[in-house]
């Protein structure tokens, strides 16, 4: 059984000029647009048209992390996002 391992170990996983994220984001805006319709459809996309921009000007894995921050996603071994102490 062969596995394909990327070139570059560093690199984020790419999806045609997207990151994983951002191809993720943008299907479901898409996705979600299409279902929509009409002017609504065409300000989430305008709204996805601008995020993406502002996304790439931020770290490297700072949309889960935004989630995390929100309380969406919980990382495992990690405290939460109100907790202000942490003791290993």
């Amino acid at each position: 059984m062969d596995e394909r391992l990327p070139q570059y170990l560093h690199r984020p996983v790419q999806i045609l000029w997207f990151g994983a994220d951002e191809f993720l984001l943008v299907v479901s805006t898409i996705f979600v647009a299409v279902i929509v319709g009409g002017m609504i459809g065409w300000l989430l996309i305008g709204a996805l048209l601008l995020f993406i921009p502002w996304l790439r000007s931020k770290p490297r894995g700072y949309l889960p992390h935004l989630a995390w921050r929100w309380g969406l996603l919980s990382f495992r071994h990690y405290p939460g996002p109100t907790q202000t102490r942490f003791f290993e």
